[in-house]
């Protein structure tokens, strides 16, 4: 018992960083699911010194630890985070994007069956979920934090309702004086996890009901969580393929966009969608529909601009460059981003050829012209898309040969070049 004594109370001066450790996590999680759309609770906490010193106690009887260490390995859950979904239909986007985002460790499914003697037999299922042991990627971490990578955290996902009835079931059957409730108490928990499973199922047909909806009407989209439904449905619909997995990414920024420049629906979304790659790995959804809305009229530039700063405003997540105007300042991004979209105007269907590899039998460039042009591309995605901003002395380069190309562009056009 002096051993378990010495671990709690070192956990104890450690707390805070396991608080932090959680935060971080949860922090991550709830940035990326409110910008793709997912709808989903998510809550953080390190572990409580009387449930970890219950915990401790009782595994020792099997473990006999030797060693402060070798609780540390031995506890998995010191930090938690927990994602509630809204829609349990969610939990397929759920997992991609804890697999993308963390580096994963263990992957464990519930239900599983009561192993103490005498357990009360269950109707229903019990708890279903899925946790995680994973661990930050450094590349997600300031300096500062870096060392947080090296901790494992448990991540449990379920739906809102399941995650209620364990928190009950946790607190009186595991939590229990006695180790054991009654029959009675345990069959009116049962029957409560029933009533959970069914309201599981409706919540399903509820968003069944929600997509039918919004794939039917040719109302507007209400807001960014039904714009990202669809998207969803349209590409596992086109894909026909089981396995595959939508990458739709941020949906916030698309639907002030669209909503501003009156394509917020259906019907208006369709003939971009048409010119949009549903299967492609390699450029988020949304991209690929603000790519070719701003192909097609470079003067939307301005209103996607704005939609960036509207959500960037009010999202507790933005960096500060993600709600900056792109068109501030005479030198770095706002030159380079004058400088593109002039491009743009004056000859977006060439750049749009020579970008996708091919070069109209009309025009000459050479290849480290094109290699150029493929780079001021990259630089004009970080600045619409990304979390950073290139480096000034990249934008001011690039703004000046952009400058250079549109002046030979135009005299090609007339003629004189």
């Amino acid at each position: 018992m002096a051993l378990i004594s010495e671990f709690i109370d070192d956990y104890k001066s450690k707390i805070n960083h396991y608080e932090h450790l959680a935060q971080t996590c949860a922090y991550q999680c709830e940035s990326a699911l409110k910008r793709q759309g997912l709808r989903a609770l998510v809550t953080s906490r390190a572990k409580r010194l009387d449930s970890l010193t219950s915990k401790v106690e009782n595994r020792n009887k099997d473990k006999a630890y030797q060693s402060i260490e070798e609780i540390y390995e031995d506890i998995v859950d010191l930090a938690g985070v927990r994602i509630a979904l809204y829609f349990p239909g969610d939990r397929k986007e759920i997992d991609t994007f804890v697999r993308s985002h963390f580096s994963v460790d263990q992957v464990k499914d519930f239900p599983e069956a009561l192993r103490h003697p005498g357990a009360y037999q269950k109707r229903f299922l019990g708890y279903v979920g899925r946790h995680y042991r994973l661990r930050l990627k450094p590349e997600t971490l300031p300096p500062v934090d870096q060392h947080l990578a090296h901790y494992v955290i448990e991540l449990q996902v379920g739906s809102v309702l399941m995650h209620a009835w364990a928190e009950v079931e946790h607190d009186l059957v595991y939590k229990s004086t006695e180790g054991f409730l009654s029959q009675e108490e345990y069959a009116i928990l049962d029957e409560l996890n029933g009533l959970m499973h069914a309201g599981e199922i409706a919540l399903e047909r509820l968003q069944t009901a929600v997509k039918r909806r919004i794939n039917t009407e040719r109302q507007p989209f209400s807001n960014h969580y039904e714009l990202s439904s669809y998207l969803y449905d349209l590409t596992r619909k086109a894909s026909h393929r089981a396995e595959f997995e939508p990458f739709i990414g941020r949906t916030d920024v698309l639907f002030h966009f669209l909503r501003a420049i009156g394509l917020n629906s259906v019907p208006a979304l369709k003939p971009v969608l048409q010119n949009c790659n549903l299967g492609s790995v390699k450029q988020p959804l949304s991209q690929q529909i603000v790519d070719r809305i701003l192909q097609s009229n470079p003067d939307h530039y301005s209103a996607f601009n704005e939609a960036r700063i509207a959500v960037g405003r009010s999202d507790p997540y933005g960096a500060p460059q993600e709600y900056a105007s792109y068109f501030s300042g005479p030198d770095g991004v706002g030159s380079f981003m004058r400088q593109w979209i002039a491009s743009e105007q004056v000859a977006g269907d060439v750049l749009s050829s020579v970008l996708n590899g091919e070069l109209p039998p009309d025009i000459s460039l050479d290849e480290k012209t094109v290699e150029k042009l493929k780079h001021i591309r990259k630089l004009r995605n970080d600045i619409l898309y990304g979390d950073h901003l290139p480096s000034e002395g990249d934008m001011l380069s690039a703004a000046e040969f952009l400058e250079e190309l549109v002046d030979f562009l135009r005299q090609r056009a007339n003629g004189t070049a």
